[in-house]
């Protein structure tokens, strides 16, 4: 990569950075492009150069997100053989992200507050996973008895997703604790007798941090953070 390249890369960048927390701050209907090209530091003619509008920018911010939060997601499910747990970590993970990355949170809280035709949102992925976890949680016989996975998985992603909305302004151990106080709420309806006593409701803190940190860096192909058709390959 040329030195000019990079460097269009490095102001892209700067410029998702900036939109992310301008549309964090604002909401999409109230932030302005000359609020966002100021916050960048940057001329709007510049922002127009790598950004057609305030539309084209949100979906490459959304976009971004779903890169970043899926990335975690796979780390935490490839790295937990035991679905409950695997389904813990994983929540635990996408909390801390959206606490302290305001790219994942804007993006996040965008895509499931700004629909646009024809693009799933992440919450439809997030609740496929669920219901892949828990369908295999059944199969191994650590689900506990008399659970229907639908309605159980819908009550989850309302529950897990309400709370990421409203992490905004929270430090990372705050969302730890919140997540931590509903898994030890939810897990004893949820599991096994014969397992629950093994599963760790604050989450496995060394792969969860692993996940956050190591999310940003790993190489990302945006068709596999797009639906659920790419179950193979991942959680989401």
């Amino acid at each position: 990569m040329g030195h000019q390249q990079e460097r269009a890369t490095r102001t892209r960048r700067l410029m998702l950075k900036s939109a992310a927390e301008v549309f964090d701050r604002e909401g999409y209907a109230s932030a302005r492009l000359a609020d966002i090209s100021a916050h960048a530091r940057m001329s709007t003619g510049a922002l127009h150069f790598h950004f057609a509008n305030k539309e084209d920018l949100a979906r490459t911010v959304v976009n971004e997100a779903r890169g970043i939060l899926w990335r975690a997601a796979l780390i935490s499910y490839e790295k937990n053989g035991e679905p409950l747990q695997s389904l813990v970590d994983i929540s635990h993970t996408l909390a801390q992200l959206l606490s302290w990355d305001v790219v994942a949170r804007s993006g996040f809280r965008l895509d499931t507050e700004w629909p646009r035709g024809g693009r799933q949102q992440f919450i439809h992925a997030w609740h496929a996973c669920l219901r892949r976890l828990l369908d295999r949680a059944e199969e191994r016989g650590t689900l506990r008895e008399q659970i229907q996975p639908q309605p159980l998985t819908c009550a989850i992603v309302a529950a897990t997703t309400g709370m990421g909305v409203l992490i905004k302004g929270r430090t990372g151990e705050q969302t730890r604790g919140a997540f931590t106080g509903f898994w030890q709420g939810f897990l004893p309806g949820l599991a096994a007798p014969h397992v629950l006593g093994e599963l760790n409701p604050g989450g496995t803190t060394d792969l969860v941090d692993y996940a956050v940190t190591a999310s940003r860096y790993l190489p990302y192909e945006p068709a596999e953070a797009a639906g659920v058709e790419t179950a193979a390959k991942g959680p989401l």
